[in-house]
């Protein structure tokens, strides 16, 4: 297994096909696909601000974030 990967704010930067045990289905999706496209912690939709590549996002749980996994 691969080392975790954070951004500049000390995020999880993840994959659509990721997915870990702080996973919960996203309110809107029709079909919860245990994924992170379909986490309610993933932003892969809301900031708009992902052109770079298109298949990967941030996770915004508190449990994911750099500083708490490596205390």
């Amino acid at each position: 297994m691969s080392n975790p990967i954070y951004n500049n704010e000390g995020l999880r930067v993840v994959k659509e096909d990721y997915c870990c045990e702080h996973w919960e289905p996203d309110d809107g999706v029709l079909v919860p696909m245990r994924e992170c496209w379909c986490c309610k912690w993933s932003n892969f939709r809301n900031d708009g601000k992902n052109t770079e590549v298109e298949n990967l996002s941030v996770c915004n749980y508190e449990g994911n974030v750099e500083t708490v996994i490596s205390s």
